[in-house]
């Protein structure tokens, strides 16, 4: 090979060399890419492609600012000047920084009226969550042959941007004209989950049963389809679909946590702690799982089994954590509760009205009438028009 590359370096014309050289580099050939490269460059300066090249060939090497180096010798009057700028935003996108990445973009449209520019930055807009921005240069460019290029739907693009944006109605409707182009199900999963966000039951129902008839192998889409099914009152038909998707995914902690809901909402108090009792098994959500199997108990007035709950938490969980604030106070554990409400009073909980209210209920109890007033006050500046607060303080 070595032998074959010098004899091309010595003899063939630059087109065959180039050619070479792609091929190389596309076969992970870099070296030997790169040595071809150099030599069309030094005796074809005015070639600034081959910068390109040899910027692609740095930045797979990780010599990020060496293929920068190459890039910025383009010069601006230069035909490859404007896919150098291209190439100078995805590096710096991919080095995080976004501001000079859309700003290289941004000159880059100035200069071109390349589809692909257009579509270049309003993917960085994209990815930058300057989502209006995007929608705006996406807007400009042609479904049919950007998707040719790039397999990529602008509608998609502008759908998912009117999501973030939380503009569900536009958002659907782009969607849909998406699903027209490339009927995916991943698309047709969204569809269906914005009509639910959008509180459209009966149109969300109807793209969850088109979902299910194509057999597709989506990971949690029977939860989505679950929670619709329980929305419209059709608890049996949801407990099958998340059972279903139990079988898929035995692990998945979210489905338990749907039927460990279901079950309490039928009343079935023993199914719901027998979910939750199998989630607690998994690492994933692991806090989650405590602070529901906490509630279960709590609402049963339980107050031990939650107690029981408390060395399992692994990290800072408010709720669970007020929940073993009430369960120690309702097992007259004064000296716990007061702990425990008192490194709640240390945290975002504190401007919490409920937990004001509880705590503010619990003083009362234990006969600190000063401090129940202080935190009374407290209560009312953030929820000022409360008369049962506001007379409790002149009582």
């Amino acid at each position: 090979m070595k032998k074959a590359l010098e004899n091309a370096i010595q003899y063939d014309a630059e087109p065959v060399l180039s050619d070479l050289a792609e091929y190389l580099q596309m076969m992970g050939f870099d070296s030997e890419s790169h040595q071809i490269y150099n030599h069309i460059l030094l005796t074809h300066p005015e070639d600034t492609s081959i910068l390109i090249n040899l910027a692609e060939l740095a930045e797979d090497d990780g010599e990020l600012d060496k293929a920068l180096d190459y890039l910025y010798r383009i010069p601006e009057d230069d035909e490859n000047y404007v896919a150098g700028l291209v190439k100078i935003a995805d590096l710096y996108q991919y080095e995080g920084d976004f501001e000079t990445s859309i700003s290289k973009l941004e000159e880059a449209k100035a200069l071109s009226d390349d589809p692909l520019v257009t579509f270049a930055l309003a993917e960085s807009y994209f990815n930058h969550a300057e989502y209006q921005k995007a929608i705006t240069e996406y807007a400009k460019l042609s479904e049919r042959k950007i998707l040719h290029h790039t397999k990529i739907s602008i509608y998609q693009r502008i759908g998912e941007a009117y999501a973030q944006l939380g503009n569900f109605e536009n958002a659907v409707s782009f969607l849909e004209k998406s699903f027209e182009f490339d009927k995916s199900d991943e698309t047709q999963y969204k569809i269906a989950i914005l009509y639910l966000e959008m509180n459209n039951i009966s149109r969300a129902l109807s793209t969850f049963k088109a979902l299910h008839q194509t057999g597709n192998d989506l990971i949690n889409y029977e939860l989505a389809y679950a929670q619709a099914l329980q929305e419209n009152g059709q608890n049996q038909e949801a407990r099958k679909m998340a059972e279903k998707g139990l079988k898929k995914a035995p692990n998945s902690v979210m489905l338990l946590h749907f039927l460990s809901r279901l079950d309490y909402q039928l009343k079935d108090f023993s199914g719901a702690e027998t979910q939750l009792m199998q989630a607690l098994n998994l690492p994933e959500m692991h806090d989650e799982t405590v602070f529901l199997l906490a509630n279960l108990y709590f609402n049963q007035e339980d107050f031990e089994a939650v107690i029981r709950l408390e060395p399992l938490l692994e990290e800072q969980h408010l709720l669970a954590q007020w929940l073993f604030a009430q369960s120690y106070r309702a097992l007259e554990e004064d000296e716990k509760a007061n702990k425990a409400y008192q490194d709640l009073l240390e945290t975002s909980l504190i401007e919490n009205p409920e937990f004001l209210s509880d705590y503010i209920d619990y003083l009362r109890e234990i006969g600190q009438i000063k401090a129940a007033k202080e935190y009374i006050k407290q209560y009312l500046e953030i929820n000022p028009d409360d008369e049962t607060m506001r007379n409790l303080l002149l009582d």
